[in-house]
């Protein structure tokens, strides 16, 4: 586990693109504010390259390009996902410029982002104990004459 900061942020040039970005040092979002890329949402994690993985699973079909983490996502969307991830993590910074209705939308998003981790997790569980029965059956009633 790697400890650090996760943050997303945008650029001017690029209507409708995020960037994910991980690093050890926490990034100063207040420079950055009027220029070209402008960060939108820091968080720290307890693993960051987990963190990076669980958001990039939420947000892989609109991946543009896998070696600078660019999607092609609305920033709320992506802010969302990070904030609906399971691992330890606390939020260190969110724009300012969102008024209620987009906190409302990103609180909307992240809990539907909860409830569909929850139902694969049900359905793999469910699978796997259907998997167990299915062994033991076959050890108690097929298995010995």
């Amino acid at each position: 586990m790697k400890f650090g900061y996760f943050w997303i942020e945008t650029h001017r040039n690029r209507p409708g693109v995020v960037r994910l970005v991980v690093s050890t040092e926490s990034p100063d979002p207040a420079p950055a504010v009027h220029a070209d890329r402008r960060i939108r949402y820091i968080a720290h994690f307890n693993d960051r390259e987990a963190a990076l993985m669980h958001v990039h699973e939420f947000l892989k079909r609109r991946l543009l390009d896998p070696d600078r983490h660019l999607y092609r996502v609305p920033v709320e969307r992506a802010i969302a996902a990070a904030e609906s991830v399971v691992l330890k993590h606390r939020r260190i910074y969110i724009d300012p410029d969102f008024n209620d209705e987009d906190h409302a939308s990103m609180a909307a998003l992240s809990e539907r982002f909860r409830q569909s981790g929850r139902r694969k997790d049900l359905l793999f569980r469910t699978l796997g104990y259907i998997g167990i029965g299915l062994l033991l059956f076959n050890l108690l009633f097929l298995s010995f004459p």
